[in-house]
This record gives C-alpha cells, sequence and structure tokens, in this order.
C-alpha cells in the first residue's frame, strides 16, 4: 500500500480527535492520501476503531462551483449526506439533512444558509451516532478568499462537539502562510500540533506507483526499468505518471534486447516532453527564493544556505542529512556534500536554471513585470514597497546621481518632505543595500555619492 506510513499516522492522529493539516507541494499526494483515510477498504486494513462508529466525508473544493461560503457549505454537506446513504443511516436522519441542504442552496432569507449548515453539523455530530472526520481536500483557494467568519463559525462548532468533529485539510502551503487575520486565526490554532508536509515517494512506493500505472496501461517491465523511472521521477507522483506513460510508448513492441537502447530513447523523450517541464516548473514555482537560491547554488560551486536547504529537505525536495552528519555551526551553508536532489528530471531542471543564472549579465536586474530583483545572476530576498520603490528610482536612473530631495519626493511623497530626515533615507538606503550587496560594509552597486546623493552602478 503506497504511503502506508502517512495513512497510519493520519489516522492515529483522527483517532486521537487531533484536526491534520496535510502540506505538499504540487501533485505530491495529498488528495490521494485525503481519499486514503476516506476509503472504508483502506481503514479495514488499518484502522483499529470500530469503522460504524465514524463518519469520513471527502470534501474536492476544486469542485466547489464559486468562491463563496454558500459552495463551500453545500459541498460539504451534500458529501456528507452521500456518505452516510453509504453508511446505511437512518431514513429520518437522511429526510432532515436533505431539508437543510435545500435551505442552504435556496435559502427564503440570506441569513438562514449558515444557520441551516450550522442545523445539519449539529444534527450529524449529535444524532449520527459516528465521530465525524470531515477531509477537506484543495483547501487553498476557499481558505485563502472566504470571508473569516467562515472559519471562525467552523471553530466555533468545533469547540462546541470537541472530539465528535475533526476536520483534515490538504493545502500547497501551511495554513498561517495562507493568511493571518484573526479569524481565520482561530481555525489555524486548531493544527497547531498536527501540521505535516508529505514530500516525495520513498523508494518502494515510488516503485509500487509504476506498477500500478503499468497494470492499467501498457505493457510489463522489468526491475531494471522500473528503477529507471524511479530514478528518473525521484519519486514525485505527478513525474512518475508521466515518465511510465512516455516509457511505455517508446517501448511497445521494442524486444527485450532493445530495452537498454529504449530508455536512452525515452531519456530524451522526457526532456522534450511540456507535461514534465510544467510538472518542475509548478515546484520551482512553489518554493520561496532563498530556496531556489540554495538550489542553484549546489550546481555551480557555490556554498547554500543550510536553512534554506533544510526547508527543501523539509519540503521533500532534497534527500534527509545522514543521520551520522553532526553540524558544529547552525549556520554554516551546505555543499553538494549534501546529497543530489531529488530525480534527474528535477536535477536537471534547476541545473538549467542554475547555468541561466550564472551566464546573466553582472550587477543589479530588475524584472519589472514579475517584481524580481537579479545581483549577479541571483534572485535576491523580496524587498518591502518602500524598498522596492526606492530601487526602481535608482534602476530608472542607472549611473546617475540620485539626490535625497528626489529621494523623499519619490519614494515617499511631497506631502513628507519635512517628516522624513537624512537619518530615515541613509536607514532605507541601508536596507536595500543589505539585500543587494555580497558586502553591505564595502557597497559595490549601490554607493554614496558624499554631499550629492547615492547612485545605482550597472
Amino acid at each position: 500500500m503506497i504511503r502506508e506510513r502517512e495513512i497510519r499516522s493520519l489516522l492515529s492522529a483522527v483517532r486521537a480527535a487531533e484536526c491534520a493539516s496535510i502540506v505538499g507541494l504540487s501533485n505530491t499526494g495529498k488528495s490521494t492520501l485525503l481519499r486514503a483515510i476516506c476509503a472504508p477498504e483502506i481503514r479495514a486494513t488499518l484502522w483499529e476503531e470500530r469503522d460504524s462508529d465514524w463518519l469520513f466525508v471527502y470534501v474536492d473544493c476544486n469542485l466547489m462551483p464559486e468562491r463563496s461560503e454558500r459552495a463551500l457549505h453545500e459541498i460539504v454537506l451534500r458529501n456528507a449526506i452521500e456518505s452516510l446513504r453509504r453508511a446505511g443511516a437512518q431514513d429520518e436522519l437522511l429526510l432532515r439533512l436533505d431539508r437543510l441542504y435545500q435551505q442552504v442552496v435556496e435559502p427564503p432569507t440570506p441569513l438562514r444558509s449558515p444557520l441551516a449548515f450550522n442545523d445539519a453539523l449539529t444534527a450529524l455530530c449529535q444524532d449520527s451516532g459516528r465521530r465525524i472526520a470531515l477531509a477537506l481536500d484543495e483547501f487553498d483557494d476557499p481558505f485563502e478568499k472566504l470571508d473569516g467568519r467562515v472559519f471562525l463559525n467552523l471553530r466555533a462548532t468545533r469547540d462546541r462537539f470537541g472530539e465528535q468533529l475533526i476536520y483534515v485539510t490538504a493545502t500547497d502551503r501551511p495554513l498561517p502562510d495562507i493568511r493571518t487575520d484573526h479569524e481565520a486565526g482561530e481555525f489555524v490554532e486548531l493544527f497547531a500540533a498536527q501540521t505535516r508536509w508529505i514530500g516525495f515517494l520513498a523508494a518502494a512506493d515510488a516503485r509500487a506507483m509504476i506498477q500500478e500505472v503499468i497494470q492499467t496501461d501498457g505493457p510489463a517491465l522489468d526491475a531494471d526499468e522500473i528503477d529507471f523511472l524511479a530514478r528518473q521521477a525521484g519519486g514525485h507522483p505527478g513525474l512518475l505518471k508521466s515518465v511510465t506513460q512516455i516509457y511505455q510508448r517508446v517501448a511497445a513492441g521494442a524486444p527485450q534486447s532493445a530495452r537498454r537502447e529504449a530508455q536512452s530513447v525515452a531519456a530524451h523523450a522526457f526532456d522534450a516532453d511540456a507535461t514534465i517541464y510544467q510538472e518542475c516548473a509548478k515546484l520551482w514555482a512553489q518554493i520561496t527564493p532563498p530556496e531556489r537560491e540554495a538550489l542553484m547554488a549546489l550546481f555551480s560551486h557555490a556554498r547554500a544556505e543550510h536553512r534554506a536547504l533544510a526547508q527543501l529537505r523539509v519540503k521533500g525536495l532534497l534527500p534527509e542529512a545522514p543521520a551520522d552528519v553532526v553540524r558544529d555551526d547552525e549556520d554554516a551553508p551546505d555543499t553538494m556534500d549534501s546529497g543530489p536532489v531529488a530525480g534527474a528530471l528535477w536535477q536537471a531542471f534547476v541545473k538549467r536554471h542554475a547555468l541561466a543564472a550564472d551566464q546573466r549579465e553582472r550587477g543589479v536586474r530588475v524584472d519589472v513585470d514579475a517584481g524580481d530583483v537579479y545581483v549577479d545572476g541571483r534572485l535576491t530576498e523580496p524587498l518591502t514597497e518602500l524598498e522596492y520603490k526606492l530601487l526602481l528610482l535608482l534602476y530608472g536612473r542607472l549611473n546617475k546621481i540620485v539626490d535625497k530631495y528626489t529621494i523623499v519626493t519619490e519614494v515617499w511623497g511631497e506631502n513628507y518632505l519635512n517628516d522624513v530626515d537624512d537619518a530615515r533615507i541613509e536607514k532605507l538606503i541601508s536596507r536595500v543595500r543589505s539585500k543587494l550587496e555580497p558586502g553591505a560594509q564595502e557597497p559595490v552597486y549601490l554607493v554614496t555619492v558624499r554631499g550629492r546623493g547615492y547612485k545605482l552602478v550597472g
């Protein structure tokens, strides 16, 4: 069974009545994990509880027709009713829930819709005779965009029923990174003890997934071919599926003696495949600029920052550091000795980015459309609004002196002429310089022209 350890761990959290947040990058198997804990046949093997005491409700938030409170309530309640029917619930309870569902969808007054949803959750918890586990998949978008009171109400319902109601969410980012307002923060507190990153599949699970794809599509593959595909994808479920399907098309009809050549042909096909590129691009877009810098540093004979590499290991994009490696200095940067990037395809994608970065012109470059700033081809850490406005002003007058009067009027605005003194300007300059310069005490790009102003050197 793929991800058996993660499934057991998640079921253990639910059994302990702990709300759990599953976090993982694009196509790493979050949906598969949530569907697994909601599948009776899986629980029959791994679940130590009496299943008739529980109701697991899987909710795919991508199927919401719109991003609204009513749409979320509708899809949760509809899936709960369907799960109850499959579990053989009492007709009286189902009839009541059906009536409340209609009031959610077509309320006589706007206020009645959320009240009907709350009544439905109450009926589920009080009258079903079961503990309820709501598995909210693809939860990023509704959590980010819906009014905070929606989640405050979910928190209040959990507080009311306690161990009777458990939430499990799956998102690309940790919930606190998606939003930080007070009302949503009350909901986020439920998951503080059970927020879990899932990374790429372990080697045995990766091979098992390849076997599953093979069983449904194409010719059988031997152990050497399966290992080849696992090395290419590095345990990323989306990449595993793509490489297996491509390889089976390449190997179809080829005699066993020619399978070695088929691997070489397939490797070229992987490099040219748009789906594989898009999977890698999604991963790249979901990691932070310092994490990108750390990955590229592994392939450019530079030293990579240790904290960024540690976070990449959490996300599954690097293998775990050897257990017998002891660090004397946690701030010490890592080198390539930390281990290869997971998967040949992802490794090649990162290498291309590292090569492109090395080939960029030296100096400061601003990608105005993306809002990114590069120094000697390397992406800087994000700038604040004031820092970015200052940099754009200097960048627009590259190699020219910009006086303090211009800086105040263009960055802060004319209304601040009497409020912004030299010390405040210098403090802003210093902050920008710290993000641009390899040695802020000896600036190379953002220089001070004594008595006249500042200049950005191209």
